[in-house]
């Protein structure tokens, strides 16, 4: 069975286990093809694993299996969750890594209950999660090696949403690019129109809501929702980030007239 295994990690590639983990991929299932999705996340940050995983799923094809591990819990007793939504399967972690990516209500969900025998317990990207990876690729039934768990059984960590209330909506960066703009956990059409939008940030400033980078004053900020299915906080040709003072994990609160 031909299918497709992309790979997201926290691993970079100054190090072989990237490799290692294609290695038992093309081992376990030969006719599988195997692409990167990434592997700059940063160490440990599950925040922004899980952003980039969501915004990127929706554009694989049906079948696809994607395979996310930062696992700061390696070798702990964490689950393994499988999840299948739209034709896709994640496999990941259950620590939050899977579900910016996921509703609960319509994805199947599932914890694996079959593991290798043999596995090094700080590694289970290669010796766990890739063998999973490489069973799901080959067409077995689930039923195989997980059961099936409910929404409430699985990690679904406080930054997955942000605070709505009347007229002001308390977020947090999930990630912040290479231009400097700041990614929100806040979804694409969430807020509706927009007056008089102002937004508190540690230098505190005041930002419109706009429809794309060139709608604004050359180095100046606002608001936007990116290509990601996020709204962020941009500069036109400048870093918001280094201008707001913001990073990743940094709390943010719109306010706009309601």
């Amino acid at each position: 069975m031909h299918s497709l295994i992309a790979l997201l990690t926290d691993f970079g590639l100054d190090d072989p286990y990237v490799g290692q983990m294609k290695a038992v991929l093309a081992r376990e299932c030969p006719d599988s093809t195997v692409t990167d999705l990434t592997h700059g996340v940063e160490p440990f940050n599950i925040a922004q694993g899980a952003f980039f995983l969501a915004a990127s799923a929706p554009h694989f094809p049906e079948g696809a299996v994607l395979l996310a591990v930062v696992d700061p819990g390696v070798g702990s007793g964490r689950p393994i969750l499988v999840a299948r939504q739209d034709g896709r399967t994640i496999v990941a972690p259950d620590n939050g890594l899977a579900a910016l990516a996921l509703i609960p209500e319509h994805a199947e969900l599932h914890h694996v209950n079959q593991l290798p025998e043999k596995a090094s317990a700080t590694f289970h990207g290669r010796d766990i999660f890739a063998p999973i990876a490489a069973r799901i690729a080959r067409g077995e039934a689930l039923s195989g090696f997980c059961h099936p768990v409910s929404a409430e059984e699985t990690v679904r960590p406080l930054w997955t949403e942000p605070l709505m209330g009347r007229g002001k909506c308390s977020a947090r960066v999930l990630h912040v690019d290479r231009f400097g703009n700041c990614v929100l956990n806040l979804r694409a059409g969430a807020l509706g129109p927009l007056h008089n939008l102002q937004i508190s940030t540690p230098l505190g400033r005041e930002l419109p809501a706009v429809d794309t980078y060139s709608d604004l004053p050359e180095g100046a900020p606002g608001l936007l929702e990116g290509s990601q299915g996020f709204f962020e906080i941009a500069v036109n040709l400048g870093s918001a980030a280094r201008q707001l003072g913001l990073s990743m994990g940094d709390a943010v609160t719109l306010r706009w007239d309601a």
